[in-house]
């Protein structure tokens, strides 16, 4: 029974302290366009949100529960932001980008393959432990449950921060293909521009040796 405590509170540590690795505390000054951010009040009350304007006296939030809101710096007690994510040219890639590009397939991948290798593991170190003691079998399900909850567990994290960083490559990849297509069309147009010019002043030259010819054959 002792061991299947130790073994929940493991499970819940562990979870506690995944779920708190994902946002650092900033200073205000530090805050910028597309952070991920959790605001803190005065008052207490507690705002998750994507920062859509900074300025000054303020930041204006989209909060995932009530929408955009203004937020003023002297209501802001802290502020906790995930680290900002960019693309190849510094400009950030909001969470909402992000969760809109992102898939559950390598979470569901390594659940399935990862859970059934934690249960496998964990039924085998159970068994280890239960074969050298006196128990009743609780043991062996105790460590075989909570062990491949675990497992699974970080398995289904490493998925979906496999599936995560795809999507961040993918609006990377789509960025850059945007960009390198603008500046396609803007050396294209300047091509076009130039030759236009080229051809204005080849006619020009014309018309003044016609002119030139012209007097000539008055003179």
């Amino acid at each position: 029974m002792n061991l299947t405590k130790r073994s929940l509170f493991l499970l819940l540590g562990s979870t506690i302290i995944l779920g708190c690795a994902k946002r650092i505390l900033v200073t205000y000054e530090q805050v910028e366009m597309t952070n991920d951010v959790k605001i803190i009040l005065v008052s207490g009350k507690t705002i998750e949100g994507t920062v859509l304007n900074s300025e000054p006296h303020q930041l204006t939030i989209r909060n995932r529960e009530q929408g955009t809101q203004a937020i003023l710096k002297s209501s802001i007690r802290s502020i906790q932001r995930k680290p900002p994510v960019t693309d190849d040219f510094g400009k950030g890639i909001s969470e909402e980008e992000i969760q809109s590009v992102k898939t559950n397939k390598n979470a569901i991948i390594y659940c399935i393959g990862g859970g059934a290798l934690s249960l496998a593991a964990s039924f085998f170190s159970g068994s280890m432990v239960a074969h050298d003691s006196t128990g009743d079998g609780s043991v062996l399900g105790a460590t075989t449950i909570v062990g491949g909850g675990l497992g699974t567990y970080l398995f289904i994290r490493a998925g979906q921060a496999k599936d995560r960083q795809e999507a961040i490559d993918a609006i990377r990849v789509k960025r850059r293909s945007t960009e390198l297509k603008k500046e396609e069309e803007t050396q294209t147009s300047d091509d076009i521009e130039k030759s236009l010019e080229e051809e204005k002043k080849k006619q020009e030259e014309l018309r003044k040796e016609r002119e030139a010819i012209l007097r000539e054959l008055e003179e």
